[in-house]
């Protein structure tokens, strides 16, 4: 409907067919073709060729009314792509669990964010599972986490690793006899993953000390239960919680015995009323990665994330 509105502009613009022609570089006649052509197609008539200067018909006043609002529209969306393409525009939705929400992805949204000030970062907090499904819809762009997802499905990149650690509450007397295993949160800090010139603890010296567990549905959780019973051990569960940071608090409160993380240890303060004890079972130890939908449109903000991570 608006094909050849270079030409019918033009004429508008110069109010004369032949200094429209001279501006387009084309004969008047091939110009004045190619309107009556565009009118023909139209049904009625753009110009008044009866006045001197050209003017336009009612029709055609409303014709170069939405010409021009189409040519706005044209320009507006070439500037956001210029803006899009220099990440000048856009948006990044991050999702993690409670424990990388909070520990890990603001500082790095904070470190990309600086290099580019004008995208809109977002950041959704929810459980593991709730978040793939997320994630696989396209209501996030980029996941972290420490579970192992669908190759097929996912693509990632290795953000790091982390082991678990049983945490003890450093009023329990069991302390007094295992100082041979023992470990402080800024051993681990300094020396992580090099820590192995200490033996890791046998969880059979635990069996009558009260724990606290993740739920099954979360990856700590299950590996705990894994490592106890690699162990032939059966803990004695006081406590059943969603997260690790609140069963971390039950350990530093002193109540109960705790599977923790590398990560929530080294990016939380020191808790001089815990004891940290090495695990050697393969189920402590973990990668942590960044997923995002293989066959999804990948925006230039994700493409640039993927490669500051990398």
């Amino acid at each position: 409907m608006f094909q050849g509105l270079e030409y019918v502009m033009a004429v508008y613009e110069e109010k004369s067919f032949s200094k429209a022609a001279k501006k387009l570089f084309i004969s008047q006649p091939s110009l004045s073709a190619n309107i009556k052509r565009i009118e023909k197609k139209l049904g009625l008539p753009i110009f008044d060729r009866s006045t001197i200067p050209l003017t336009l018909t009612e029709f055609g006043h409303e014709y170069i009314t939405k010409a021009q609002e189409i040519a706005r529209i044209e320009d507006d969306f070439a500037k956001y792509i210029s803006d899009y393409s220099n990440l000048q525009r856009g948006k990044l939705i991050f999702g993690g669990t409670s424990l990388f929400a909070s520990l890990i992805l603001p500082k790095l949204m904070a470190e990309f964010s600086q290099t580019y000030p004008n995208l809109d970062l977002d950041l959704v907090e929810e459980t593991t599972n709730t978040l793939v499904k997320m994630l696989n819809d396209g209501q996030i762009d980029i996941l972290i986490d420490n579970t192992e997802l669908d190759a097929e499905i996912f693509d990632r990149v290795l953000y790091g690793h982390e082991s678990l650690f049983l945490a003890i509450p450093g009023d329990f007397s069991i302390n007094q006899e295992l100082k041979e295993y023992q470990f402080t949160a800024q051993e681990i800090c300094q020396s992580y993953p090099n820590l192995t010139h200490k033996p890791s603890l046998p969880l059979h010296l635990m069996e009558d000390k009260p724990f606290v567990l993740l739920k099954e549905d979360n990856d700590t959780g299950e590996r705990a239960r894994q490592i106890c019973q690699d162990n032939e051990f059966e803990p004695l569960v006081s406590f059943q919680v969603d997260q690790q940071m609140t069963a971390y608090n039950i350990t530093s409160s002193g109540m109960a015995v705790s599977f923790v993380g590398t990560t929530l240890i080294s990016k939380t303060p020191g808790r001089d009323n815990v004891i940290y004890y090495r695990l050697d079972d393969q189920p402590a130890h973990r990668n942590l990665y960044f997923y995002w939908k293989r066959d999804r449109y990948h925006s230039n903000a994700l493409r640039k994330f993927i490669e500051l991570i990398k």
